[in-house]
């Protein structure tokens, strides 16, 4: 008699094996011979792809709107997250310029959005990527996305600016970047690459 062996599951720490069947129901999945915790693969949640969709939705609001707005001597000086970028180039930071555009813009972005093409894939017939390169590329991307980094960078400037400029002021960009970030680790914690993948 042949046996399924996607639906056995084996204890890492004394080699019991389990039927899947037979653990449903419980809230904690834990092994009755040792004791120690069970790594059951879970199903793909349709919530990643959602989160996902929402985060390149809300970085498309706040490329629009500033995220900070002075007013130094009457003059007032809003700055987006594009602008950011920008103005550090126009200073010739080249390379801190550069640095920052790929881990604010571009690696938060290509994240995303392999999480929908993973989600187009698992799903359909259609075929954009090998799964080798959106294992690769999302881990990758993963890693190098420093947004909450920027936020942190964001607060501590207006902090140093209080008492310094006429006045300064969270603009709705910055909500939307709290948004976003929301959203954004949200999509990488729902996302199940084992379910993808196959790793």
């Amino acid at each position: 008699m042949a046996v399924d062996t996607n639906e056995i599951i084996e204890c890492y720490s004394c080699g019991l094996f389990l039927k899947k069947e037979n653990l449903k129901g419980s809230l904690k999945h834990r092994c009755p011979r040792c004791n120690s915790k069970l790594h059951i693969e879970k199903e793909q949640s349709f919530d990643s792809l959602y989160y996902a969709i929402s985060s390149l939705l809300l970085f498309v609001v706040l490329s629009i709107y500033p995220l900070i707005s002075l007013s130094i001597g009457g003059i007032e000086l809003e700055a987006t997250l594009i602008d950011t970028v920008l103005i550090l180039l126009k200073q010739n930071f080249f390379v801190v310029g550069l640095i920052v555009f790929f881990t604010i813009v571009l690696a938060p972005i290509l994240n995303s959005l392999i999480i929908i093409f993973a989600f187009i894939q698992a799903h359909t017939k259609i075929r954009f990527f090998t799964d080798t390169l959106l294992h690769d590329g999302f881990h990758f991307f993963k890693h190098w996305g420093f947004i909450e980094v920027f936020i942190i960078s964001i607060i501590v400037t207006y902090i140093k600016l209080i008492g310094m400029v006429s006045s300064t002021k969270f603009d709705i960009g910055f909500y939307c970047l709290l948004a976003y970030l929301f959203c954004f680790y949200m999509s990488n914690i729902k996302f199940e690459g084992k379910s993808v993948f196959g790793e």
